[in-house]
């Protein structure tokens, strides 16, 4: 998305402003690494539903395991 905001401000800033640089904000020649920032912190973040599917399938093999135990707990207190 951030591509596509970038590809609008170059058209419409060409369009209007005669080519100004200095009225850019996202693709301003200072702002050159800008694109590469951009790149690495979509490879940094994670899927938040994914990460809590992981952890709520932890806690319920957790409850299954805890039920076993104490059924196989009392199976043996039966014997």
């Amino acid at each position: 998305m951030m591509y596509k905001l970038m590809q609008f401000e170059e058209i419409g800033i060409t369009y209007y402003s005669e080519n100004e640089a200095n009225s850019r904000v996202l693709t301003h020649p200072s702002c050159a690494d800008l694109k590469d920032k951009v790149k690495a912190n979509g490879k940094k973040t994670k899927n938040p539903y994914k990460e809590s599917y992981i952890w709520l399938k932890g806690e319920l093999l957790d409850i299954q395991g805890m039920i076993e135990c104490l059924n196989g707990r009392e199976s043996v207190m039966k014997a």
